[in-house]
């Protein structure tokens, strides 16, 4: 008998102790529980308190000297400088990223609020994006090519098909040329950027590439590259060369579009228009 009364109040002892650490164990799971909430709460209030989305993402390439990007992401230049005072005087916040033209301009053509510059005009984009225009002067581009190619001879844009043509792919001279019957894989080769181009051309590689003045000059100095070995082979007509213009992407609201217009506009007529081309 006693036996068995032991057994009962081991038994009971047993329960309480289980009964207590699992009262315990759901106490401190509950307490965690309300910890992690709270935290979570806290996080929430802390994103929601210092969150601050801009009204603007800018979008556009390296460009030098006119685009630039340190090794720090430091970004310069006078477009950048240009920019940065439409959206200041426009009262707009902004961020800006420079990518691949490729990706800058996939980016602009997919997400809403963003401006991508600097930007040509032409009829194939005038229903992808809402232009604002000018940001420069009209930009001469030319075909360039090795001073030692003596046997390239270019006198209209149908003479520069017998060569391969270095080029940034979906830029205005990837369009325009094909546009105009050229090929990708034939005649147009397709890059990343301009440098690409530049060191394909040093190589031997490619027979042309399509640049403004300043610009390949920059490049040269950044590579190193004695300005005497290249020459410009070709002029592209004014009028193939669509205005030099910023862009919003669709789905920006009408207030934001019209608040740029009008900052360019007060910009313009204030300061001669920015001409880039030495």
């Amino acid at each position: 008998m006693k036996y068995i009364v032991s057994l009962v109040r081991l038994s009971l002892s047993l329960s309480l102790s289980l009964s207590l650490s699992l009262s315990l164990s759901l106490s401190l799971i509950s307490f965690t529980y309300e910890l992690i909430k709270g935290a979570g709460i806290f996080i929430l209030c802390i994103s929601i308190a210092y969150a601050k989305p801009v009204d603007i993402r800018i979008v556009s390439e390296q460009w030098p000297p006119h685009i630039n990007i340190d090794g720090n992401g430091v970004i310069s230049g006078v477009l950048v400088k240009k920019v940065a005072l439409i959206m200041t005087n426009a009262d707009l916040s902004y961020s800006i990223d420079i990518y691949p033209w490729s990706r800058a301009y996939q980016f602009a053509l997919t997400k809403k609020n963003v401006l991508i510059f600097p930007i040509f005009r032409t009829n194939k984009r005038e229903d992808l994006f809402h232009f604002i225009c000018p940001l420069t002067k009209k930009i001469n581009l030319y075909f360039v090519k090795l001073s030692s190619r003596h046997d390239i001879k270019i006198s209209s844009l149908s003479d520069a098909k017998k060569y391969t043509i270095g080029l940034i792919r979906n830029d205005y001279d990837h369009h325009f040329l094909l546009k105009n019957g050229f090929k990708n894989g034939l005649q147009l080769d397709a890059n990343a950027d301009d440098l690409s181009s530049l060191r394909k051309l040093m190589k031997g590689r490619i027979d042309l590439m399509i640049q403004s003045k300043g610009s390949l000059l920059k490049m040269l100095d950044s590579l190193d590259i004695e300005k005497s070995k290249l020459a410009f082979a070709y002029k592209l007509k004014n009028e193939s060369v669509g205005d030099n213009c910023i862009a919003l992407s669709r789905g920006t609201s009408q207030i934001t579009i019209d608040k740029i217009k009008k900052s360019l506009s007060e910009i313009n007529s204030i300061n001669p228009l920015l001409d880039i081309n030495n």
